[in-house]
């Protein structure tokens, strides 16, 4: 490859983030689509293994996120569209990096590199 970086384990883990925090904002439906063009630019990106693409598609798409002042008039706010939704997840479980905000299967919470707190359980038959 010419001029690319790989895709590394941060890289990773920033486009997880980024993609479960979209899942989660409310946008002007203009706003939505510019955001589905920058999952789609994403998506080229990852499938072509370009980390620097990725990087500055990442960087891109977390500064597109809602602001916290809403003008007057302004045109009202929706959760992702579910075409936005379903290619975010997608784009999430292709990584193969569970995504920050899940929690484990059980009530447990997961931490990263480390025990769960859990331990083997102990039958006292």
């Amino acid at each position: 490859m010419t001029g690319q970086q790989m895709i590394d384990d941060e890289t990773r883990t920033d486009v997880v983030e980024v993609l479960g925090d979209l899942l989660e904002w409310q946008l002007s439906p203009q706003r939505w689509d510019r955001v589905q063009a920058l999952v789609e630019a994403l998506a080229d990106a990852l499938a072509a293994g370009d980390g620097d693409s990725v990087r500055a598609v990442t960087a891109e798409l977390e500064l597109s996120g809602p602001v916290r002042i809403t003008r007057i008039g302004a045109d009202p706010v929706i959760a992702a569209p579910p075409h936005t939704r379903d290619q975010a997840n997608h784009l999430v479980h292709s990584l193969g990096v569970p995504p920050p905000h899940d929690a484990k299967p059980g009530g447990g919470t997961v931490t990263p590199g480390g025990d769960d707190g859990d331990g083997p359980s102990q039958d006292s038959h």
